[in-house]
């Protein structure tokens, strides 16, 4: 999603969780930064099934320094930045559309 070139930084996320009944699945994840995958765990951002990335509206809203800035509110409105080459390897738009529906029930 940021494209940090630091695989140590990189974690897996699952989109639908494994106390939700989620898969160890390819298709069930997304490689995210810790700062990206903890704004994802909280609803912060949301990813639609056509892999364009939302900011819970109280964020964009709200007025913080450069990392806020840069990091999650310029995120807003931009498709996902890397996807895997082979379509069987990407996001599941299913689960994506599930865990976003979340997203907005939670902003």
């Amino acid at each position: 999603m940021c494209r940090l070139p630091f695989a140590e930084l990189l974690d897996a996320a699952h989109i639908k969780a494994d106390a939700d009944g989620g898969a160890a699945s390819v298709t069930n994840g997304l490689a995210l930064c810790k700062i990206h995958h903890g704004a994802f765990d909280a609803n912060i951002l949301g990813i639609s099934p056509d892999y364009v990335v939302h900011v819970r509206q109280s964020v964009l809203e709200t007025f913080d320094g450069p990392t806020l800035q840069h990091a999650i509110k310029e995120m807003n409105g931009e498709r996902l930045r890397q996807l895997p080459l082979a379509r069987a390897e990407r996001p599941s738009r299913d689960l994506l559309a599930e865990r976003f529906e979340a997203f907005q029930a939670a902003s």
